[in-house]
């Protein structure tokens, strides 16, 4: 009996230790926006890498619209509604989570995020996903160069004061800024833009000369890149820009030219004064980021999804859901044609 015992105390440690092994991961995630899918996919990433996965996210989602009303799939990850206003309070003990992602704060003296702040939440990595919005990019740059994480940033947007709060702070940190994304379950449709145009046989306004080039990546592969963080455990403070490495960087006149394949249709594209002003989806000026350094430093693959293989997807997207796209202004910027 006693033997017995020993070997059941000894199973029982065993298992206590293992279990002690499992990171423990929280992703704070936002309630729309083109980063709102990241948390979904993020959260199916680190799962199947055997992270005990917590999403907290503010309680007046829209729990019909993507990618809420996928959550069902996420079996095994725990969701947490919480209000984020001024009452919000943070739900977890102090360095409860080896790792956080933080896919929703902005400005630091928000409710959330001043809160966030000052928790001590991860014992390893609090990983801010931002935006490359917060670039300044040089004006003797050239023409289609690409954005490098040692550009300056725009320090009134409060992304950028989000990201210096926790270079001030003792927080362990690491800094991703993204791009435009598209993929399953994104609530932004960037592309609906030239879908509708072309589907309608209408005119595609696109800023002149049409070759500047785009960053578009899928955001599973956006997530797979942020899970790499648990991995590799960057320096505190690492800045990386997020993108599809392997993919090719896209212009404007390709991505119509790509759209219209998907349609079996010939874009009728017109190039119109960059300066005028319509509902073009990007920037008028090239601007794109350089996103090799998660190769390098992250082990990142580079990315497996090519936009040229989701055009069907995309298609079938705007189909079933039947977007009003407005072309108010696209007869002007057509008569502005340089």
């Amino acid at each position: 009996m006693a033997a017995l015992s020993i070997l059941f105390f000894a199973f029982a440690l065993l298992l206590h230790g293992a279990s002690s092994l499992v990171p423990k991961t929280l992703i704070v995630n936002g309630k729309g926006g083109g980063h709102v899918a990241i948390g979904y996919h993020l959260a199916k990433e680190l799962t199947s890498k055997g992270h005990d996965v917590t999403i907290l996210q503010n309680d007046d989602v829209d729990s019909s619209k993507n990618p809420f009303s996928s959550y069902a799939d996420l079996t095994t990850t725990k969701v947490l509604n919480k209000p984020f206003d001024d009452t919000f309070t943070y739900p977890f003990k102090e360095l409860e989570f080896d790792f956080v992602f933080d896919n929703s704060s902005k400005d630091p003296s928000g409710p959330v995020e001043s809160v966030l702040l000052k928790a001590n939440p991860a014992k390893q990595r609090y990983t801010f996903i931002g935006s490359a919005g917060i670039y300044e990019k040089p004006s003797s740059l050239p023409h289609n160069s690409q954005l490098t994480e040692a550009m300056p940033v725009n320090s009134a947007k409060p992304a950028a004061q989000f990201e210096k709060a926790l270079q001030e702070s003792s927080i362990p940190h690491i800094l991703f800024r993204c791009q435009y994304m598209y993929g399953p379950l994104c609530s932004k449709h960037y592309l609906d833009y030239f879908t509708h145009r072309i589907k309608s046989s209408l005119p595609v306004p696109v800023p002149s000369p049409g070759t500047q080039i785009v960053s578009l990546t899928d955001v599973r592969d956006v997530a797979k890149q942020l899970s790499k963080v648990c991995d590799a455990l960057p320096p505190s403070g690492s800045i990386f820009n997020t993108g599809t490495f392997n993919d090719l960087k896209h212009t404007y006149i390709d991505v119509a030219n790509m759209i219209g394949e998907g349609l079996n249709m010939k874009p009728d594209i017109r190039l119109y004064d960059p300066n005028s002003k319509t509902d073009f989806p990007f920037r008028a000026s090239e601007f794109f980021v350089k996103s090799d350094k998660s190769v390098s430093e992250l082990d990142f693959d580079g990315g497996i999804h090519e936009l040229k293989k989701y055009i069907p997807e995309i298609v079938k997207s705007f189909e079933q859901r039947h977007p009003r796209v407005d072309t108010s202004k696209d007869e002007a910027a057509i008569k502005s044609v340089v």
